[in-house]
């Protein structure tokens, strides 16, 4: 039996209205899916501006140029004009006319492009650094999102000055994964009074740590903790030698001696040999404790725990001493609701106020003296 045309028209229609409802199911379905993938990475504290980023390369990779469009012209309309690079307008502008139907034979490898785009970092100059902040820092310690920061440290002639900062690098492995912090270490030249002339000091690879550093007072030795391959668990303390250019050597884990399983961190060298630093891997009292240990040209003492006097059942991240007047100062987060405080020690003042600094044996003696140990705390202000 053969189909009447109003029977046929009616097939038509109903094809057509079903196609329709179809089509704007998919175009409701993607962007669901569109609101999702953003919501998703917004959770995971990714800034819009990344979330623009990632998901207009992924989509772009994965030859889905109507998604990779949309995510490009959110980015577009969310930087200052001329901020972004030029291979995002020719991905951007690629994406079109395949969706246009135009094919092309260009050969690009996109997926390196994309890759360049994540690895661009910015120069210590192009991060505005607050120059007068760094100078300040020689003076006193800061606070920063880990807790504590240990003052910069300079050589004796004042003429170089170490530091660390923490910026933010996309993984190695996995190019739409969230940024990371990564400390970086850095060394400046005192030029006329001023802080100038920043320079990386490139003591580990680069996707890996490097903070805390300590110079000898002749700026020959670096000591650093770093979380690069090799050490015994997190963070251990190195130690690099300084050429007389100024570059940076190999740098040296320190070993068990010193490193643990878990950190070890906030070196601080004194009179040359003497070195404390703190770690939350050996036995003590809690926390972080400190930890002095006896650094020759190539040899290395036991580490010691220099006691109750100084760490407590909290964490003890550094000590300054002042010999001559028997006292120190211990930064501890000891203090009321875990404040970052100065605690301030007195101890048995040795006939030879130097050999405190200059042995463990020296320092050990003169903290557990039977004379009292007297304490005061100022709040360290964020």
């Amino acid at each position: 039996m053969k189909s009447s045309p109003k029977n046929k028209l009616t097939l038509v229609l109903i094809g057509l209205v079903f196609a329709l409802n179809l089509n704007a199911q998919r175009k409701v379905s993607e962007a669901d899916k569109r609101i999702d993938d953003y919501l998703e990475l917004l959770k995971q504290g990714y800034s819009e501006i990344e979330i623009f980023q990632d998901l207009g390369n992924v989509n772009f990779l994965t030859e889905n140029y109507e998604a990779a469009i949309f995510w490009y012209e959110k980015l577009q309309n969310s930087v200052q004009i001329g901020s972004l690079s030029s291979s995002y307008q020719e991905r951007y502008e690629y994406a079109q006319e395949k969706l246009k139907g135009n094919t092309t034979n260009e050969k690009r490898d996109w997926a390196t492009a994309i890759k360049n785009d994540y690895g661009i970092e910015k120069s210590m100059s192009e991060q505005q650094i607050d120059i007068p902040a760094i100078a300040q820092n020689t003076k006193s310690s800061s606070l920063n999102e880990e807790g504590f920061t240990p003052e910069m440290s300079i050589t004796r002639d004042g003429k170089t000055a170490y530091f660390s900062q923490i910026s933010y690098l996309k993984p190695e492995f996995g190019v739409f994964s969230k940024k990371e912090p990564v400390h970086v270490l850095y060394k400046a030249s005192n030029v006329n009074g001023e802080w100038k002339n920043i320079q990386k000091v490139a003591v580990c690879p680069k996707y890996y740590s490097a903070k805390h550093p300590t110079v000898s007072a002749d700026g020959k030795r670096l000591f650093f903790a770093s979380n690069m391959p090799g050490t015994f668990g997190k963070y251990d303390i190195y130690v690099s030698d300084i050429k007389a250019d100024g570059s940076v050597g190999i740098a040296k884990n320190l070993g068990p001696k010193v490193n643990t399983k878990k950190n070890d961190l906030y070196p601080n060298l004194k009179n040359g040999t003497l070195l404390f630093f703190a770690s939350e891997g050996r036995k003590g009292y809690g926390g972080l404790d400190l930890f002095a240990v006896q650094v020759a040209q190539n040899t290395l003492t036991e580490s010691v725990n220099l006691g109750s006097t100084i760490n407590s059942s909290s964490d003890d991240f550094s000590l300054a001493l002042v010999p001559e007047k028997g006292m120190g100062y211990v930064m501890s987060n000891r203090g009321k609701k875990n404040k970052i405080s100065q605690i301030a020690i007195s101890y048995a003042k040795p006939v030879d106020a130097s050999l405190v600094e200059k042995s463990e044996e020296g320092l050990m003696r003169a903290l557990n003296n039977d004379k009292d140990t007297d304490y005061s705390s100022t709040v360290f202000e964020e």
